[in-house]
This record gives C-alpha cells, sequence and structure tokens, in this order.
C-alpha cells in the first residue's frame, strides 16, 4: 500500500505557492514582498521559521543552508529578520490548519465507535516583556507585577495524536466561556473530552444543540442531582432537569435567546479507581447499549494525552523561547511549533503497523522519542520540503532509520508513586529540565 506521507508533505510544499497568489491576505505589500529572487525566498523562509530558531540567528542560518547544501552561502541576519517580517501572522495560521485539514484527508484515522475523539484544554503561554507584545496578547496581574502573558485553548487528537484547533485569548478571559463559543464550529463526528475545569450543564447542551458529544469530568458535589447519584450506588444514571437561571442567562449572551426555556438530559456514569474511590463522568452519549458504561473509564483516561502535548511543546519544542520580540514574529512562532508538531505526528502515523511488528516481540510497548526525533526533524525537514521531491524517499529512509533506533519503552506506571520533586522555578508555566534537549 502506498504511504500517505508523501501526499501529505507535498501538499505543505505547494502552501507558499498558493500564498503567493493570495498575497493580499498574507504579505505585508502585496505585489511588492517575495517578487524578485533572493537568497531567502519565501519557501526558505517559511521552513526555515518552522524548524523553530532556538539558537542565535547566525547559526541556524549556517546549519539551515549546510542542511540545504547548495552553492550559495548563508545571508544575515538582519537579512533573515527583513524577510519574515513580510509574511503575516495569517500566513501560519492558514498553514496550520492546512497541516490538520491534510492529515484526515491523506491517513487513515483512528476513530472510536465512529467518533474522532477529541480533548479540550487550556494552558498559558509567556512572551518577551515588551509594550507591543502586551498590547497584543494580554498581561497576567497579580499583587506585585504584571507580565505579558496569554492563554490558549487547544483541541487535540487523542488517537491520532494531532493539534487540531488553538484558540487564543487573554488571561481576563475564562477558557470555560471560550469552549462553549468554540462547540458551535466542532465537526458533528467530534466526541470531546473535558476535565472538571469544564463542569457545566451548559457545554453538554451546546454539544446536543450544535450535534456533537462530550464526556465530562464531574465533581462529587457539583449538584443535587450528583449527589443523589453518589449516594444511590447505581453504575449509571440518566437524567433529565431544566437548566438553571444562570445556565439560561449565559445561553442568552451566547446568543440562544430563544432557548429560555429548555431542559437537559444527560448521563452520569460512575467509575471506581483502583484505589477504592470513585468518579463521576457527565455524557451525552445516552445509548446504553452501544456505549457501555465499561467504556468510560478508559475514555477518559486517554484525556491525558491533551497533558502529554502541552508538556513537549512546553519542554522538547520550547515553546516560550522566542526568535524574535515583534509581534509578527512572536505569531509565527507559536504557529510554527503547532505545524513542526503535526508534521511529527504524520511521520510516526505512517510507520504505525511496523511500530506495533516490533512491539510484538518486546516486552514492552515502544513508541517514537518525541524530543530526539524532533532534533532529527529540525534537520530532515530541510531536505523533505526543498529538495527535489524524487529525493523524498531516500530521505525518509534515512530519518526512519535514526527514529527506530531511538524509540522508548512505553513502561506500565511503578506500584509506588514517586516523591514529588520540590520545584526549583518559580515561573507559573515552566517545566524542570530532565531530559537533554536536542533543539
Amino acid at each position: 500500500m502506498r504511504s500517505p506521507l508523501p501526499t501529505y508533505l507535498n501538499g505543505l510544499r505547494h502552501f507558499p505557492s498558493y500564498a503567493k497568489s493570495q498575497s493580499q491576505h498574507y504579505f505585508a505589500r502585496p505585489g511588492k514582498d517575495f517578487t524578485r529572487t533572493r537568497i531567502l525566498h519565501l519557501d526558505r523562509v517559511v521552513w526555515l521559521s518552522i524548524s523553530l530558531l532556538k539558537s542565535t540567528l547566525c547559526v541556524e542560518l549556517d546549519q539551515f543552508f549546510s542542511w540545504l547544501d547548495c552553492k550559495e552561502t548563508s545571508p544575515t541576519k538582519s537579512a533573515l529578520v527583513q524577510a519574515r517580517q513580510k509574511l503575516l501572522p495569517r500566513f501560519f495560521k492558514d498553514m496550520f490548519e492546512l497541516s490538520v485539514s491534510l492529515f484526515y484527508q491523506c491517513f487513515k484515522v483512528k476513530r472510536w465507535k465512529g467518533f474522532r475523539l477529541w480533548a479540550s484544554d487550556g494552558t498559558g503561554l509567556r512572551l518577551p516583556e515588551q509594550e507591543c507584545l502586551g498590547v497584543e496578547f494580554g498581561r497576567a496581574f497579580n499583587q506585585h507585577a504584571a507580565v505579558v502573558s496569554t492563554r490558549l485553548l487547544a483541541c487535540y487528537d487523542l488517537l491520532n495524536q494531532l493539534i487540531t484547533t488553538v484558540t487564543f485569548h487573554t488571561n481576563q478571559v475564562s477558557e470555560v466561556v471560550v469552549a462553549m463559543r468554540s462547540i458551535a464550529q466542532l465537526p458533528s463526528d467530534v466526541l470531546m473530552v473535558y476535565d472538571r475545569g469544564f463542569a457545566s450543564h451548559i457545554i453538554p447542551f451546546l454539544h446536543t444543540h450544535f450535534g456533537s458529544e462530550c464526556i465530562i469530568r464531574l465533581p462529587l458535589g457539583f449538584n443535587a442531582s450528583t449527589k443523589r447519584f453518589v449516594n444511590s450506588g447505581l453504575k449509571e444514571q440518566i437524567i433529565t432537569e431544566k437548566l438553571t437561571k444562570t445556565a439560561r442567562k449565559s445561553l442568552q449572551e451566547l446568543g440562544l435567546e430563544h432557548l429560555a426555556q429548555t431542559h437537559i438530559t444527560y448521563r452520569l456514569i460512575r467509575v471506581s479507581l483502583p484505589d477504592g474511590q470513585i468518579e463521576v463522568l457527565l455524557t451525552t452519549l445516552l445509548d446504553q447499549k452501544r456505549f457501555k458504561q465499561a467504556y468510560f473509564a478508559e475514555l477518559y483516561r486517554k484525556r491525558w494525552g491533551i497533558e502529554s502535548c502541552f508538556f513537549v511543546l512546553k519542554s522538547f519544542f520550547q515553546l516560550a523561547n522566542f526568535s524574535s520580540y515583534t509581534v509578527n514574529n512572536c505569531w509565527q512562532d507559536i504557529y510554527a511549533h503547532f505545524i513542526l508538531y503535526n508534521i511529527q505526528s504524520a511521520l510516526f502515523a505512517t510507520k504505525q503497523a511496523k511500530i506495533k511488528t516490533i512491539n510484538h516481540r518486546r516486552l514492552h510497548n515502544y513508541k517514537p522519542n518525541r524530543n530526539i526525533t524532533l532534533g532529527l526533524l529540525k534537520r530532515f525537514l530541510v531536505k523533505f520540503t526543498l529538495r527535489p521531491f524524487t529525493q523524498l524517499k531516500r530521505w525518509l529512509k534515512d530519518f526512519y532509520r535514526q527514529m527506530f533506533q531511538s524509540m522508548e519503552p512505553d513502561r506500565p506506571p511503578k506500584p509506588k508513586a514517586r516523591a514529588k520533586r520540590r520545584k526549583i522555578r518559580t515561573d507559573r508555566h515552566g517545566y524542570e529540565k530532565n531530559y537533554r534537549p536536542a533543539l
């Protein structure tokens, strides 16, 4: 069977050419930018940015042109700074969306009972301390200082390891409100998983209203119905009740005034944990025969995939390490991380059958190492996208050879919990580095 990966990469390669025909949307000066033949032409600027500029720009340029294996000498960092300013943030935003749509078009997508299993969650991001960035992204305030910071709400395909949507908002806007506003745009075949920070009746109501499904973890004392269910000892229960006045007011604020008098029907599911404690899940999947109660503990456990995604982006990809202090280039840096993450997932997806074969003869299941393959991808991305397409098979073979050599075991959790390490960094969104960075 022919691999879908060349089609996926070829679709991304063609996006800069498409952008030239739509220069009024993507270039700072339409009709003037990227019209002459330069060393840093459009394709090179794009893929250099997506390869993540984490070192000093002079070193990044020298490495890039050595991997490109061309006769030109590397340009100055000033030339790169000026070239990047010609591209508007919308270019990279649309390219990120293309990386998602191409994945679903090219690859055989993993599903659960016909649904794409997504998770939605938010995280914070600290930016360089510049006034222009504070105006663009917002600030986080406390009793001591106001720092440039933004928040993002991401949707993540748990089975295919794909970042599907990203919505940015300031620290003054609740991520629950942002999630509510985004439900109307969700595809009808999505089953969204939320943690208990999103516990409400409005979210499942909106999913039902707009034709998608959801699972939400509820606090045990969420409301009277939840308390009665916990005390009843039942494994599951379908409940119909009237929305509260507060919920109806929130729906009106979302533009759904005609639904002021309405009811909601949902299903509560009891999940017993190994330590004897219980959790309660709310779901809009009401068919008890097709969607059995025993399925939901494992479904919710998969939600941890989005937390792992945030860890990879912030630690391995160094999301908060920006290459520039301008608004335009900071947007480019942010979206470049999401594009590269999805390309990495596409590279993994095409070798799932071989990974499964390898795991059959090993004690533990092995998986590609995100950190090491990121370091490999940084230099191979140039060859995948800017070298002749006829050589792609050769470069992919070399990349996969090194990827399989560096796979790591996916070990089951240890019986005893490790002692928590003392947090060293004071940065709220920082992580301790317990690995050797590959960038």
